[in-house]
């Protein structure tokens, strides 16, 4: 079997108390059952303050309740959760544990990264020199899970390689972008053929450089759009329509301008959204083993760095809370991403294609 994982995996720390924007807000935790029955031989008071906020969902799942703030209600006012801090991290749920770390399994091959919903998660991509995968095999043959057609995970793992390797090389990032939608509408047609063997064959090639006046009114479209998808949070719906006005009222060359005193401020722009396009790639390529929708992840990638990019021309140094945020509302919410996804697989394809 394959292990895969970015070569900063390990060096992730939680900040705890010091973490700019605690996970122990907006989302309700369900407890796994070894932690339900752990937390009753939690010692008192803990024991007792755990059941006091353990409550039911509209879904029948035991859940932490939120307080009037979308907190834990666990959560202590030094950004503490009581269980680690008092008991022992070893008590902590499984979910609680393992984020932002997340695994995805095919049988033969098992990736491991870091969700950039984590501020520090962010933080290390975002710091990163290049993005490199570290990958391990223990030499033995094991076959895709059942249901994984083995044909098209070797084609994907084929393509991704590509893309990866496209991005890493030379090259303005909105020309490699053009390049990757080109190629991935390519496999996208021997998906939807079922010629799948003919995904190995394919390449990407580079397009060549060219001024695209579009853009600016392609991003005001994508950030409205993604204005239109449930909040987690009420304000970046908010954010995201004054950014989007902000950009509508800048002439051509204001925005040009504006472009210009982005890469002045911020010299390793180029270095970092191509660090995060490959995060996106690397996190969802692989999902379309599932739905077979490839070419709606590829543009997924796309767009997601160019709302950050255009979102971070307003606000330079807060990458990688903006990447966080973003994280937080669309990539940890399945219907918001399987929305943006279908969306860019259809009615929001010509635009998308416009802004690169």
């Amino acid at each position: 079997m394959t292990e895969r994982r970015p070569d900063y995996y390990t060096r992730f720390h939680c900040l705890g108390g010091a973490c700019p924007d605690t996970c122990c807000r907006d989302w309700s935790v369900v407890p796994d059952e070894a932690a339900l029955a752990d937390y009753a031989s939690a010692p008192s008071p803990l024991r007792e303050r755990i059941a006091q906020n353990l409550v039911t969902d509209e879904d029948g799942d035991v859940c932490f309740r939120l307080d009037e703030q979308g907190m834990c209600a666990l959560l202590t006012p030094d950004g503490l959760c009581p269980i680690q801090r008092d008991w022992g991290e070893e008590h902590l749920c499984a979910h609680c544990a393992a984020y932002p770390r997340f695994i995805e399994e095919y049988g033969c091959l098992t990736e491991s990264s870091l969700a950039v919903s984590c501020p520090e998660a962010a933080r290390l991509l975002r710091s990163a020199p290049r993005f490199t995968l570290v990958e391990t095999d223990d030499g033995k043959n094991d076959p895709p899970f059942d249901g994984v057609d083995p044909e098209l995970l070797a084609g994907l793992e084929h393509g991704r390689a590509q893309v990866l390797a496209l991005l890493d090389g030379v090259g303005g990032l909105w020309t490699k972008f053009r390049s990757i939608l080109t190629y991935a509408e390519t496999l996208q047609s021997c998906i939807d053929g079922r010629k799948y063997g003919k995904m190995t064959a394919c390449t990407p090639t580079l397009a060549l450089p060219e001024d695209n006046p579009q853009r600016q009114a392609s991003a005001i479209w994508l950030l409205n759009a993604l204005a239109g998808l449930d909040p987690l949070r009420p304000d970046w719906p908010a954010l995201l329509k004054d950014r989007a006005l902000r950009l509508s009222r800048l002439s051509p060359a204001e925005y040009i301008a504006l472009c210009v005193d982005y890469a002045q401020a911020n010299p390793e722009c180029e270095r970092q959204f191509t660090n995060l396009a490959c995060y996106f790639v690397f996190r969802h390529w692989h999902k379309a083993v599932n739905d077979d929708m490839l070419y709606g992840r590829a543009t997924f990638a796309c767009a997601a760095v160019s709302a950050l990019y255009h979102l971070a021309l307003f606000q330079p140094g807060e990458e990688a809370t903006l990447w966080s945020r973003f994280s937080r509302e669309v990539e940890h919410d399945e219907n918001n991403l399987d929305e943006l996804v279908w969306a860019l697989s259809g009615p929001g394809r010509d635009a998308l294609a416009a802004l690169f």
